[in-house]
């Protein structure tokens, strides 16, 4: 224990990486937000999102991405339905987001439960087999009361739903208004800068969560990724994908990931964090300083 603890330190305080002296990590992937999400390039469409980072899955032969879907977009926007047929079409399941990517940390049990049904219609509709019985909390907001967040997760798993957690969160969906903003503006050296960040949270992200996962468990666990179906996500996908290949990940299906013994803690209650903090500040444990991530910089660009 105390021979991972300081590989861990270690780690998260120089940023050494020691991928090379663990197993190969498993990933199941899951995209956020579909039919839409951030502003879109001009000229560019959301079918034309969803056709290009369907089409780099299946170039790393991704063979399982869950799109979790929030309907009321495509109620406002009917052309944007296109996007979710695109992604049945191409052999990729769809799960509930919520009908309107509610904070149950912000409304009530009661409203929350509504907005959950109200997502099924489309789902049941396009999915199939009936395969869309997967809930991501909007915001990973489990809820601000533990008699909220009990009521969900009964109702839940009365209704046949299991919970798609989140190890890997590299708060992607920062990067997508930035790069819009400085593709209007030409602003090519910006862009590149974009480009580099964004990989370097992505693989800081990925090294802090196998840590956890060794302080937690004192092994690998089979991770969950979070990304969203937004402009600058589509194109970092390709090299995403690519540069988490060479750290020797191997991508799996949502439900071969959550076969984990470790998703069968109840992690309780720690709003906004993902499942490997929650447990963490749970069990009392320190949490290791987390790579900094440019949140200002990019949230700033090109404005």
């Amino acid at each position: 224990m105390r021979f991972i603890l300081a590989l861990a330190v270690v780690y998260v305080t120089t940023g050494q990486s020691f991928a090379s002296a663990t197993p190969p990590i498993e990933i199941a992937i899951t995209i956020d937000d579909l039919p839409s999400h951030g502003p879109l390039p001009k000229g560019e469409s959301r079918l034309d999102i969803a056709k290009k980072m369907l089409q780099i899955l299946k170039r790393h032969k991704v063979g399982e991405v869950f799109g979790f879907i929030n309907a009321e977009k495509s109620e406002k926007e009917p052309e944007t339905f296109g996007v979710l047929k695109e992604w049945i079409a191409n052999g990729y399941p769809l799960g509930n987001h919520t009908f309107s990517h509610l904070s149950l940390n912000e409304v009530s049990a009661a409203d929350f439960l509504e907005n959950i049904d109200k997502n099924e219609p489309v789902l049941r509709a396009l999915s199939l087999n009936g395969n869309y019985k997967w809930f991501r909390y909007p915001f990973l907001h489990e809820g601000n009361t533990l008699e909220k967040r009990n009521s969900i997760r009964e109702h839940l798993a009365k209704t046949g739903y299991k919970i798609a957690q989140v190890t890997i969160d590299f708060e992607d969906w920062m990067w997508n208004a930035p790069y819009v903003r400085c593709q209007e503006k030409g602003d090519k050296g910006k862009i590149e800068w974009l480009k580099q960040v964004y990989l370097q949270s992505a693989l800081n992200q990925l090294e802090r969560s196998a840590a956890l996962s060794n302080i937690l468990f004192h092994r690998p666990i089979k991770h969950i990724l979070l990304l969203h179906i937004g402009a600058f996500d589509a194109v970092m996908l390709d090299k995403l994908l690519s540069e988490f290949e060479k750290k020797g990940v191997r991508f799996i299906s949502l439900a071969a990931a959550n076969e984990d013994r470790a998703y069968r803690i109840d992690s309780r209650m720690a709003p906004g964090w993902d499942f490997l903090d929650r447990i963490m500040r749970d069990e009392g444990k320190k949490l290791p300083r987390s790579p900094e991530l440019p949140f200002d910089e990019v949230k700033h660009a090109c404005r």
